[in-house]
């Protein structure tokens, strides 16, 4: 043929000389950096694919913003094919079209046999085949290097800190995306080195990087890959003996587990957990973690012990209790306002469980321990800086209180809980908060209906259709 179709990108990398994966990755990176994307990276098979115009719509916004910024061209245009010639003589050319026909010296990147030029060989010129040998150079000297610069293991680390301090800021649709990317990039330097200083230190931030994707893959509804992803943590932390690491890892598939409604995975997780033999705030979070699985099996006895051990194990904390992991802090900063939330949640699921059995005097006692829970954990989540406070947290602490208040009978006082949480994102209602408003249905259809009862009903199925999570595909949340 004489005319073929490419990627407008496709044509600018090679007009620009950043054709050969590698090379294309350092200028996209840095170009990132620039853009204060640190850690934005982009995959071989992406790349591969953007080139090809393989791609439905557009990649995600960050991803447009570099390119754009390489290349000066909008992110729709690039990724528009147009035609381009193939050997076509100069009689015939068409001077609106892009020649890609070799020029003087090209060689054949194939074999010839004695009858001529294999017909499915690519043809390229001699200076695109000394580009690719030099690229090839390049990666083997990188392979074979025996250690990572300290600048480089210290960036990584930083991107890693950075990416867990802000999580719980920032939406799981947001971060997803970025967490992935950064775990790329861990790995691949992760396979060039062979210091074993370096190996633990990566093995640590790839242990990390694996719970913050757990994390948000609950957040957004995919138990079953955040359990996948929690599995990935715990290989990590275990093969460098980080009992913190571990602890948190096992804590993360059992809840997965229990929010994927296998409330006995989860305890089977719990005690895995144990074997580390947590204590302080590790033996705290585990606690809380165990007291939402026994209140997802209706065990009252068990899931009160469990907070009460819980608030004993964090009281019992060493003041100079320090490790790597709470120094990363953010998601990995397990303090006082998210374990009061998980006893108010974890009591607020007995009553799920347990509605038809309980006596009114039971129903009252259990329905003001989650307003105590859930108002401490809401004081002194408002004291905290604005940096450090999270408002998916706060959402979900508010929705426990709201539907606490109309188990008693409360609707007005539920509304004015709740007003603070219509302005939320759409990509902020993640599952944890639709699944509290699922948990409204049964106490507000027990209420007799009146204007105000008809008033929140409507009020919450727009906050639940404006959800970015509930657009998933079926089956995330």
């Amino acid at each position: 043929m004489k005319q073929v179709e490419e990627t407008y990108l496709k044509q600018l990398v090679r007009a620009r000389d950043v054709l050969p994966y590698k090379r294309f990755v350092r200028v996209y990176e840095k170009t990132a950096r620039d853009l204060e994307l640190r850690g934005l990276s982009v995959e071989r098979r992406q790349y591969l694919r953007w080139l090809a115009g393989e791609v439905k719509g557009l990649p995600l916004p960050d991803a447009c913003a570099v390119l754009q910024a390489m290349f000066g061209q909008p992110a729709d245009k690039l990724f528009t094919k147009v035609p381009v010639q193939v050997n076509v003589p100069a009689s015939e050319r068409n001077p609106e079209v892009i020649d890609l026909s070799p020029r003087r010296g090209a060689v054949w990147s194939t074999p010839q046999s004695s009858a001529g030029p294999d017909p499915r060989a690519v043809p390229a010129t001699l200076h695109e085949l000394m580009m690719s040998a030099a690229e090839q150079s390049r990666d083997s000297a990188a392979n074979a290097e025996t250690a990572l610069g300290r600048s480089t293991l210290e960036l990584l680390e930083g991107d890693v800190i950075t990416l867990a301090r802000t999580y719980l800021s920032q939406s799981p649709v947001v971060m997803f995306p970025k967490i992935s990317e950064l775990r790329t990039r861990v790995e691949a330097k992760t396979r060039q080195s062979r210091q074993p200083d370096q190996l633990r230190d990566l093995s640590f931030m790839n242990g990390v990087l694996c719970a913050l994707l757990a994390e948000a893959s609950n957040d957004l509804g995919m138990h079953h890959m955040a359990n996948d992803h929690a599995r990935a943590a715990w290989v990590h932390a275990n093969n460098i003996g980080h009992v913190p690491l571990a602890v948190w890892a096992r804590g993360m598939q059992a809840t997965s587990a229990y929010w994927n409604n296998a409330p006995n995975d989860a305890l089977v997780a719990i005690s895995r957990a144990e074997e580390h033999r947590p204590t302080g705030v590790p033996a705290a979070r585990l606690n809380s973690i165990r007291a939402r699985t026994w209140s997802h099996l209706g065990n009252t006895e068990r899931t009160l012990q469990a907070v009460r051990d819980a608030q004993e194990a964090r009281a019992t904390a060493p003041d100079d209790e320090h490790d790597d992991l709470a120094y990363v802090g953010g998601v990995f900063d397990w303090d006082r306002v998210r374990e009061e939330r998980c006893a108010a949640t974890a009591v607020l699921e007995l009553i799920r469980r347990l509605h038809a059995e309980l006596d009114p005097r039971a129903l009252q006692r259990l329905t003001n321990l989650i307003l105590d829970h859930a108002d401490r954990a809401r004081t002194m989540s408002q004291a905290e800086p604005a940096e450090k406070r999270s408002p998916i947290v706060e959402a979900t602490i508010l929705l426990d209180m709201a539907t606490a208040r109309l188990l008693l009978g409360d609707v007005s006082g539920a509304h004015d809980t709740l007003r603070p949480i219509f302005s939320l994102p759409g990509d902020m209602r993640t599952f944890p908060v639709l699944h509290r408003l699922r948990g409204m249905r049964a106490p507000l259809a027990q209420i007799q209906t009146t204007r105000a009862v008809q008033e929140l009903a409507e009020t919450l199925r727009d906050f639940n259709a404006g959800s970015t999570v509930r657009a998933l595909p079926p089956g995330t949340s």
